[in-house]
C-alpha cells in the first residue's frame, strides 16, 4: 500500500466510525533486527503498512501478512489492537514503515 492510499484510507474509516477529523496521523519507520520482533500497542488504533518488505511479517486481531507464507489466501496491509511485527530475515535490519492513525478523544 501506498503513503497516499493509506491516508484516503485513514480519513474514510475515521468516518465511518464517527471520529470525523479528530484523529491524528503518525508516519513511523521501524527498525527490526534480525530475527527479532517488534510489539505495538494500539489498543484503538489503526496501523497501515507501507510498501512492506517481502520478509515482514505482521498480525493483529484484523489478520496476518506474511509473504513468505504461501498457504495464506489474503495478507493483511491494516491492522487495529495490539499489532506483532516481526523480521524473518537472518541477516539483515529491516525498517518497516507504517502510518498510525490515533483517534482524538472528545473533551
Amino acid at each position: 500500500m501506498t503513503e497516499g492510499t493509506a491516508v484516503e484510507f485513514a480519513k474514510l474509516t475515521m468516518k465511518e466510525l464517527g471520529v470525523g477529523d479528530n484523529y491524528t496521523l503518525r508516519y513511523r519507520q521501524i527498525q527490526i533486527p534480525p530475527f527479532r520482533k517488534v510489539e505495538l500497542k494500539a489498543t484503538n488504533e489503526i496501523i497501515i503498512l507501507i510498501k512492506p518488505s517481502y520478509f515482514l511479517k505482521a498480525y493483529s486481531k484484523a489478520g496476518i501478512l506474511n509473504r513468505t507464507d504461501r498457504l495464506i489466501n489474503e495478507h493483511q496491509y491494516i491492522h487495529r489492537g495490539k499489532t506483532v511485527l516481526i523480521n524473518q530475515n537472518g541477516r539483515t535490519y529491516l525498517n518497516a514503515t507504517i502510518i498510525q492513525v490515533i483517534p482524538q478523544l472528545k473533551n
